[in-house]
């Protein structure tokens, strides 16, 4: 019997696994795709954000509690993680004169922000309009690549003692007297204690116990461009009136450097629905151009994810005893993940003995610079050139994960072009095979 079974391997689930992993605890994480962080978690912006209005909702507490470890879990970890800063941008006259008063009340709730005049907000990002009046600045704001946060999350989980079993879906739940019976496509499993981290699908895992609670899907769309360093901040306009249900997206940066635009909020009626449309990019690329003397020029990708709002705010409790909910994770959810859990970890503490391990390993973390790279050429090659992915990266990945969407998005090979996709698939020779249920590149 393991002491807890975690259900959902996105963002979420792979931390609260992690810091139980520090622990003398058998757990077991089951997730029914063939690799961490493939559903909603890579489709997010891989935004750190600095905080989340309003500042009295849970999500909002975790959101900042969460930006302030992100520096320590990336150096734990081993993820990359660079604080670009975000600018907010005054482009009328009365957002303008609303500059002192936000950054008052960002000090207020212990947000670091400073006042940009034109001039200054010019010198950071010369590709603003000079219609602007002036912005904000917060340093605090983070990228991030979310799959490879996770996947990092879950190697350490399972250095430690986790156990993680992929292509598993969960079908049903039975509640005995001092245990939880999983029923899996892989078979049966016993815990002591269930934590439900199944985004999207977390309101069908909750009335699996005789929980009920609705997630909606709230489809938000991405559009990556080719340029560079078109911008080296997160930039969104000052908005004349917050909108409850988003915070608007922004004219972002990608952890790479790349211009990404949005994401919008659609709402969806299927949980799988991650179409792009074309009045969806129109209408992003027109919300964020007057932000800017010109719009990038070349888009090489355009994506789309889902969000799980179960109302304004996340939902963790514990509706039946041993059973903790972690449902409705939207945003800033990849922020917010490592004090979610911390959070559970308390919940956890309740039913179960945390007593820490004499000896936790770390991973060894592989030098991913370009100057670590051209060091390493003498006995490895670049594989994927516009993200400069090596042969030893992409196995050392290959090696960890049986699928190629965890290897692409970790390693970022063929995220642009996908030319080196046929090259990745030869270097995994005859171990490659089709996961027919799945629809997934995937290998034994």
């Amino acid at each position: 019997m393991k002491d807890v079974a975690i259900i959902g391997a996105g963002v979420t689930g792979s931390f609260i696994a992690k810091e139980l992993s520090k622990f003398d605890l058998k757990v077991v994480v089951f997730e029914r795709k063939l690799g961490p962080g493939l559903e909603q978690t890579k489709s997010c912006s891989g935004i750190i954000h600095p905080f989340q209005l309003p500042f009295k909702l849970l999500r909002s507490k975790l959101c900042l509690e969460g930006n302030k470890m992100m520096d320590a879990e990336a150096e734990e970890l081993g993820f990359e993680f660079r604080r670009v800063g975000l600018i907010t941008v005054a482009t009328n006259p009365l957002t303008f004169f609303a500059i002192p008063l936000i950054v008052l009340y960002l000090r207020f709730h212990g947000v670091k922000a400073k006042t940009l005049s034109k001039k200054k907000l010019l010198e950071m990002e010369p590709n603003i309009s000079e219609k602007v009046y002036g912005g904000v600045f917060i340093p605090s704001a983070g990228v991030v690549n979310p799959v490879e946060m996770t996947a990092k999350a879950c190697m350490f989980a399972r250095l430690n003692g986790v156990e993680f079993v992929y292509g598993c879906e969960v079908v049903g739940i039975d509640n005995k007297v001092d245990h939880f019976v999983i029923k899996t496509k892989k078979g049966d499993f016993k815990a002591r204690v269930v934590i439900n981290c199944a985004g999207i699908y977390a309101d069908e895992v909750a009335k699996m116990v005789g929980y009920h609670m609705k997630i909606v899907p709230g489809k938000g769309t991405h559009i990556v461009f080719s340029e560079r360093g078109f911008t080296n901040h997160l930039v969104v306009a000052i908005p004349l009136k917050p909108n409850k249900r988003t915070k608007g997206g922004g004219a972002l940066v990608s952890f790479d450097g790349k211009p990404l635009w949005g994401p919008n909020l659609v709402d969806v009626e299927s949980r799988e629905d991650t179409s792009v449309k074309k009045e969806e990019i129109e209408g992003i690329i027109a919300k964020f151009s007057p932000l800017f003397r010109e719009t990038p020029k070349e888009i090489i990708a355009v994506y789309a994810g889902l969000r799980s709002i179960a109302g304004r705010d996340f939902v963790i409790n514990e509706p039946v005893e041993r059973f903790i909910n972690v449902a409705g994770i939207q945003s800033p959810g990849l922020t917010a993940a490592p004090a979610i859990a911390k959070m559970v970890l308390e919940m956890v503490s309740k039913h179960l003995e945390l007593k820490k391990k004499k000896e936790i390993l770390k991973p060894v973390n592989a030098l991913k610079s370009e100057e670590a790279i051209c060091r390493s050429l003498s006995d490895d090659e670049i594989v994927c050139l516009c993200n400069m992915v090596t042969k030893r990266q992409i196995l050392s990945v290959a090696e960890q994960f049986k699928s190629f969407d965890a290897v692409k998005q970790i390693t970022w090979a063929g995220m642009d072009c996908e030319k080196c996709k046929a090259e990745i698939m030869k270097l995994l020779g005859d171990k490659i095979l089709k996961d027919l249920e799945e629809e997934e590149i995937a290998w034994s």
